[in-house]
């Protein structure tokens, strides 16, 4: 192929013209397309990484956080809030398919050879992970005909009922595929154990043990099945075994839930926040009646003096504001409690899983009669231990420290013991309330525990109406319950419709709004406890 190339001179006013003729060199014409800057390739370590960081439950839904009373807000009327005015925010989207999903498909096909089974096993562990938390939000999803590319362009919609199945062998069928005697998970670029094959195996029986007691009243002979197989696999049960994550007070580098707390709430100590938002009576009420040495690690209240705010610690200052109880700023808004500088610090780390939830799994497990090897106040006692170590992660900002000493949960423990001669109803509620705060800040989890245990029992009549009766918010969506799904991406209606109508179908629910959210997950089987959420 030849072209011309005019070669234009401008010398002393004058215009020189040159014409010439060249030969075309194709490959270098197409390096012009190439971004110099671009990395054409992938790099396995790199991406584990990057699987790594999006396995922790940083982002979690933010209306969970005041629908489950952790927090209550004399604001957000207009959106979703703790009075459940509208559906803001209770849409699932389908993130998991183009995102962590399609990055560990392609970091597999990196890793094939029996060198690698280490590493295709953990990035196994991360994929079911991030997709148990999906279907637990939004229930029935594609997962065997999903990620086929052009081969598959509308995905049947699978039962939760099977992706639990699935999910559970392919998660057995990884870990007894390790081999110590082969290379490690990818040494320093794992965030998590630095490659420790023995604590990935830890990590993959804990989340084996939580998917199992996912199904205790919906197939408990099941249930039963996979919990004693992940106990005898070997679950975390010390500090060294958690898997989190550690971030840093830079630019760059915080932690991405404490960012979007302080971002949408807690922008300045003291004061009125953006959103009005506080801890809710619930959760200090239930810290304070307990005396639970976690109060002044989590919360303060802000003082004013003169122009300016102090921090007060101490347990008997500390008083929640109740949920969906008021819609204008309160006069007494300073003397309700926030949470503490030492929570909301944007170095603090986010817990993936650990042994304080494995220990109260396997406290429920004993309680149930099944075999898992210790008595469920052993478990229970276990996993308190664990749930107040763990905040020795967080570096101490004054007043508060992370630090609660041995003493301190012995007389706790002393004060608020195990209900061994109890029934199963009472032990459930004492482990579930336990897990309810000692998983703070995990809103999936804790989500999917309340649904499927139904403790603890939460209170969502406290506004006082003209007659001075206690009723739910006026004008909330929900008849004044807490949604037990979210709606499925809407946008799947028109992309795979047939699909997306028997799904919705089968799990007895409408389209967002129209069934007040109420349908349950597969697992989720009824009230249990009386209450009527």
């Amino acid at each position: 192929m030849k072209k011309t190339f005019i070669k234009m001179i401008y010398a002393a006013g004058a215009v020189l013209v040159f014409s010439t003729m060249q030969s075309c060199n194709t490959e270098k014409l197409t390096d012009l397309n190439k971004n110099p800057n671009a990395i054409e390739y992938v790099i396995p370590d790199y991406s584990f990484t990057a699987a790594v960081l999006e396995s922790g439950p940083g982002d979690n839904y933010r209306p969970l956080g005041q629908g489950l009373q952790y927090f209550s807000s004399y604001k957000e009327v207009p959106a979703t809030g703790d009075k459940f005015y509208n559906f803001s925010g209770t849409a699932g989207n389908f993130n998991i398919y183009t995102g962590q999903w399609n990055r560990l498909l392609q970091l597999t096909k990196q890793i094939s050879g029996p060198e690698n089974v280490n590493k295709r096993a953990a990035v196994e562990i991360l994929r079911i992970l991030a997709f148990h938390q999906k279907t637990d939000v939004m229930g029935d999803m594609p997962y065997s005909e999903s990620m086929k590319g052009l081969d598959v362009l509308k995905p049947k919609y699978d039962t939760q009922k099977s992706i639990y199945a699935a999910m559970l062998t392919e998660l057995e069928t990884a870990l007894k595929s390790m081999d110590a005697t082969k290379p490690n998970v990818f040494g320093n670029a794992d965030p998590y154990f630095k490659g420790d094959v023995a604590k990935w195996k830890k990590f993959g029986y804990t989340l084996m043990l939580r998917l199992g007691m996912r199904l205790s009243d919906i197939e408990p002979a099941t249930a039963k099945a996979w919990v004693e197989k992940a106990v005898a696999g070997g679950v975390m049960t010390a500090s060294a075994d958690i898997a989190y994550l550690k971030y840093a007070n830079v630019t760059g580098q915080f932690n991405p839930r404490v960012n979007g707390y302080i971002n949408g709430d807690f922008t300045s100590p003291g004061g009125d926040n953006i959103e009005g938002s506080k801890w809710s009576g619930k959760f200090i009420d239930h810290l304070k009646n307990t005396s639970d040495p976690r109060l002044p690690v989590l919360s303060v209240v802000w003082v004013p003096t003169g122009g300016t705010y102090t921090p007060n610690n101490t347990p008997a200052t500390q008083r929640g504001m109740v949920n969906g109880s008021i819609n204008t700023r309160p006069t007494d808004f300073d003397t309700y409690s926030e949470p503490s500088l030492l929570y909301i610090d944007r170095g603090s780390p986010i817990i993936t899983i650990g042994p304080a939830e494995a220990y109260l799994i396997i406290a429920e497990a004993a309680a149930r009669g099944w075999s898992v090897g210790s008595t469920a106040k052993a478990a229970y006692d276990n996993g308190v231990r664990a749930a107040m170590a763990q905040w020795a992660l967080w570096p101490s900002v004054a007043p508060h420290s992370g630090v609660i000493t041995s003493a301190q949960v012995d007389a706790y423990l002393l004060a608020n013991p195990y209900p061994a001669a109890g029934t199963f109803a009472q032990q459930l509620e004492v482990i579930s309330t336990q897990k309810w705060v000692s998983l703070l800040g995990d809103d999936y989890e804790v989500y999917s525990n309340w649904r499927r245990t139904k403790y603890p029992v939460f209170n969502y009549a406290n506004w006082t109406n003209t007659a001075g009766q206690k009723v739910t918010y006026p004008g909330n969506v929900t008849a004044g319950k807490m949604w037990r799904r979210f709606s499925l991406p809407i946008a799947e209606r028109n992309v795979n419709p047939d699909n997306y109508y028997e799904a919705i179908k089968r799990q007895n629910y409408s389209e967002q709004e129209l069934d007040l959210l109420q349908g349950r997950m597969w697992w989720d089987v009824g009230p249990g406890t009386g209450q009527s959420n």
